[in-house]
């Protein structure tokens, strides 16, 4: 049963809607979204990523390099999800709107059996407002102009000729852009229904291991947690949520557990030595939702822990500290 009352406009990353949305491989980006419930805590539950929601089995695909290195080949298969693909490969969402061919060829031209080149994860994939240029660009992201105008892909020679609305730009090395200004720019989506007990987080997460010490923190070749605790040690999930990804992961992860918390917050939970959830499983804040170990790419037992917002990856500690 749906709520039809559940229906709000809300502001969501471009890239996250529609463009992602590729018919060709039986993708679905719908966004959804429910105002707060009575009884709720005081913050109010945020737009809702059902494109996370499609089968996460079509990804079967393996990677010989780590998660966070340099550009990675993917063979495109029927019913791959670019969402789901950014999370296990450690990408934010939003650079799956650059794996084409170059900065021209259209996402819907990207076909079943296509090889794309998913950028390394110090690039971000811009799209320009109409009349905005390269210069301005590299400006808002704090890199060369010609680090711009050098990067093949964008076929772009003039800093100062106005771009097209939409022009995709690939930003190399682009520093931290502030989230409130991303969803400002992003256009007006009209929301749906979703199933009216559906469960969702408030975004007041808990630690996902206690007594840990953070032995590396979120830095720019490092967009994640690493909390160094003995092996054994239970993982418990943040926020209710329900699970997108669960297993061994080939592209440096290890065992891990990917969440969606359904108010366009994602969290990954990596190097495990056990998973105790399975994909598609509804967990609640506080669940053990497996074991520390040191799986994959591991110089030792820690948790490596990683927090999306709006697709993009965040420094967890405000969030963490914020219960």
């Amino acid at each position: 049963m749906f709520s039809t009352s559940a229906k709000r406009r809300f502001n969501r990353l471009g890239i996250m809607v529609g463009l992602l949305v590729l018919a060709s491989f039986g993708m679905c980006a719908v966004a959804l979204a429910q105002q707060a419930e009575p009884g709720k805590a005081s913050q109010q539950p945020r737009a809702y990523l059902p494109m996370l929601m499609s089968n996460p089995s079509a990804l079967v695909n393996e990677f010989d390099a780590e998660h966070d290195g340099e550009s990675q080949p993917y063979v495109l298969r029927p019913g791959d999800d670019l969402s789901l693909l950014a999370l296990d490969m450690g990408r934010d969402v939003g650079l799956m709107g650059c794996v084409t061919t170059t900065a021209v060829q259209p996402l819907s031209d990207l076909r079943s059996g296509q090889t794309i080149q998913v950028p390394a994860a110090h690039f971000r994939c811009h799209w320009a407002a109409a009349g905005q240029t390269v210069r301005q660009i590299a400006q808002r992201y704090d890199v060369a102009v010609d680090a711009i105008l050098e990067t093949d892909w964008n076929r772009l020679t003039d800093a100062d000729e106005p771009l097209a609305a939409g022009r995709r730009v690939l930003v190399p090395h682009a520093g931290v852009v502030d989230m409130n200004v991303q969803r400002a720019e992003a256009p007006d989506q009209l929301a749906g229904s979703r199933p009216a007990n559906w469960p969702y987080g408030d975004g007041h997460f808990i630690w996902p291991v206690e007594d840990g010490i953070i032995s590396q923190g979120f830095h720019s070749t490092h967009k994640a947690l690493d909390i160094a605790v003995p092996i054994g040690t239970p993982v418990r999930a943040v926020d209710n949520g329900i699970v997108v990804k669960s297993g061994y992961s080939t592209v440096g992860y290890g065992g891990r557990v990917i969440i969606d918390h359904q108010i366009d917050y994602t969290t990954l939970y990596a190097h495990l030595t056990q998973a105790l959830v399975e994909e598609g499983d509804i967990v609640q804040k506080g669940q053990i939702i497996g074991y520390v170990g040191s799986t994959g790419n591991s110089t030792g037992p820690h948790l490596h822990f990683e927090l999306r917002d709006f697709g993009y990856l965040i420094d967890p500690r405000p969030l963490l500290n914020n219960q």
